[in-house]
């Protein structure tokens, strides 16, 4: 059985459409929900929801930090394997069972998908077709690409290190210690809205920037805000 990790914090305007892409997915599987702390009208909204999910899901509340409400989500999660996904992204129907396939049959302990943005501009487009072509290079996978990794591999290595705010990046070196990640032929759909709220070329600098420092070991504080 696969457990889908969400961690959720204001989330009114995407987490509907979130749950109905999830509700729609074949394959057994569970949802876990990790609310940070919302304010508005989410947590009413999932309530709403989870009565008619036809799916085992679960609503947890933790501290604010993605890494932190990924870990606790991670410790609750009855499956052998843990899909991370965002709650602005949607992905095929059959995803859970490719994925299934790709960790049984290619032995591989994990992976993500491939990338597109809902409704891209041109420029859209392009990063993430670079960032694609970055990962078939690296296998170094953003959280935005639904990172999923078996549960024991991810207790090895102790889970998501809460202090970095590069912290997908860092569980992908940390994993492909013990074993192959692999990115499989189904794409997940994307919101572009933090590129449209802050700007597209800034954020696309901004990771970049990031990614860059990162291979040297360096995680410098004022890049915080775009991740």
């Amino acid at each position: 059985m696969i457990s889908i990790v969400t961690p959720i914090l204001n989330e009114e305007k995407e987490i509907t459409k979130f749950l109905k892409n999830l509700n729609n997915l074949e394959g057994i599987f569970e949802v876990i929900l990790v609310d940070g702390g919302s304010t508005d009208r989410t947590l009413e909204k999932v309530v709403r929801i989870i009565c008619r999910f036809c799916h085992p899901i679960k609503l947890l509340h933790s501290e604010r930090g993605r890494a932190i409400q990924m870990n606790m989500g991670a410790k609750e999660a009855r499956g052998e394997i843990l899909l991370f996904l965002h709650s602005d992204c949607g992905i095929p129907r059959d995803a859970l069972k490719v994925i299934e396939r790709v960790i049984l049959k290619k032995k591989s302990i994990g992976g993500g998908f491939k990338h597109k943005f809902c409704e891209p501009s041109i420029f859209l487009r392009f990063v993430s077709s670079f960032g694609n072509f970055r990962v078939g290079l690296t296998k170094i996978f953003f959280g935005d690409f639904g990172i999923f990794l078996r549960k024991d591999i991810f207790r090895k290595i102790g889970g998501y290190d809460e202090n970095s705010f590069l912290e997908d990046v860092e569980l992908c070196k940390n994993v492909k210690k013990y074993g192959r990640l692999s990115q499989i032929d189904r794409y997940i759909s994307v919101s572009p809205r933090r590129f449209l709220a802050e700007g597209e070329v800034i954020v696309a600098i901004a990771y970049a920037i990031a990614y860059g420092l990162n291979i040297f070991g360096f995680k410098p504080s004022f890049l915080r805000r775009f991740f």
